[in-house]
């Protein structure tokens, strides 16, 4: 049952990542269509980031109070509603982005669900597993978009593509609700549930929390050159010839490498039962590889780089989610997962828009590039002071035992 439960979620995180990216794959097509500007299209995408940022802490609070199950269904229901209102009027561009700003409030009620649906349901060695599964299905969410609203949106207009994903979407929100009202195991550790805290006090706790402060730390850097790069990604190849397809091709093997990680690293990591020493070697990794990004000149190597540094970066994510959550304890999974994804949310909008202060400024990519390999580098004492979790400790006393 509880990989069905599971599964049965996987299509409506899918759901909320294609209406993230919709028009960013066709944006000249969107501004010829619309008659607008880049810069409105591009608020398109960026609604999301605004919206995830002022309902992050909401949504964790739904989902510590009243479980992911309500979660869930909020998230499913703004998606599958206001997509079908989208495409019903695709062609008022007004009105399009007006529903896409409500999209955009689903989203970290979906989102954020991922380390409570692995605590409600699985036991700890098979939890990055499970939280790896839920992440996969946002890098999954990045590439349809990326593969087929082109072909689509050339084929049936804008109109037609935004149709399509809703009805998609309301299929994965009927296939998560038929679920959602099965009732969670017992706990499936032999340690307390997490406190039923007030949700600023849970804020406190994470603060006053030096693990979790580190795991915090390591987000906000991490996520944020993550978004930086999938943004960026043209603007930072083309200054040395390549082209807007190369580019593309690069962006969708640093997608897929990553969605190998995701499904490779949490395994290892439950396998194992460590999650400190994939931090470490991620970032060790990751120094290297934005220096390739940064300097490469020839497809090939920039291709084998990108694929690294996506590997990397989104496949050590889950550990980095579910990690968290544990060292969060006794806080609660929506609360400690919430303000992991909105550090990164925040500091995607500020590495995006200092990259693009600084390239314009200095006329080079190098620099802001540069900034982020020296960030990166700086992670790496600090991923080295992040300890396991205690969670893991007695889970295998536990099963010593047993």
């Amino acid at each position: 049952m509880k990989w069905i439960i599971l599964l049965s979620i996987v299509p409506v995180i899918v759901s909320t990542e294609m209406m993230w990216l919709s028009l960013a794959p066709i944006s000249s097509l969107a501004e010829d269509y619309y008659g607008v500007g880049s810069m409105s299209v591009t608020l398109c995408s960026m609604s999301f980031m605004i919206m995830f940022i002022l309902f992050s802490m909401p949504a964790s609070w739904v989902i510590d109070k009243w479980g992911y199950k309500a979660s869930l269904l909020i998230g499913a229901g703004l998606t599958a509603v206001f997509s079908l209102l989208r495409a019903l009027y695709a062609e008022d561009f007004t009105l399009v982005l007006i529903f896409q700003f409500i999209l955009a409030i689903g989203q970290p009620f979906l989102l954020n669900i991922a380390t409570k649906v692995a605590s409600d349901w699985f036991p700890l060695r098979e939890r990055s597993t499970a939280a790896g599964i839920l992440t996969l299905a946002q890098y999954i969410g990045f590439i349809v978009p990326m593969a087929l609203a082109p072909a689509i949106a050339e084929a049936s207009g804008i109109p037609g593509l935004f149709m399509w994903f809703a009805a998609f979407a309301i299929a994965a929100a009927g296939l998560a609700a038929a679920f959602v009202f099965v009732k969670p195991p017992a706990s499936l550790t032999n340690t307390a549930p997490p406190q039923e805290v007030l949700r600023f006090q849970s804020i406190g706790l994470l603060i006053e929390n030096k693990s979790y402060f580190l795991i915090l730390l390591v987000s906000f850097i991490c996520i944020g050159i993550f978004n930086t790069i999938l943004t960026l990604l043209e603007t930072i190849l083309t200054p040395r010839g390549f082209t807007s397809e190369e580019a593309g091709l690069v962006g969708a093997v640093f997608i897929v490498a990553g969605i190998i990680g995701a499904i490779a690293l949490p395994i290892l990591s439950d396998r194992h039962r460590i999650r400190a020493p994939f931090f470490i070697a991620a970032i060790t990794l990751l120094i290297p590889a934005y220096l390739g990004l940064t300097f490469a000149e020839q497809f090939i190597p920039v291709t084998v780089i990108a694929g690294l540094a996506g590997f990397a970066i989104m496949g050590v994510a889950p550990i980095l989610f579910q990690h968290g959550s544990e060292l969060a304890y006794p806080v609660r999974e929506g609360t400690s997962l919430g303000m992991i994804l909105l550090m990164g949310q925040v500091s995607g909008i500020a590495f995006v828009y200092l990259f693009e202060v600084l390239n314009e400024a200095l006329e080079s990519i190098v620099w802001p590039m540069l900034l982020f390999v020296v960030l990166t580098a700086a992670l790496l004492p600090v991923t080295l002071r992040i300890p396991e979790s205690a969670y893991q400790a007695k889970d295998e006393d536990t099963n010593q035992s047993m």
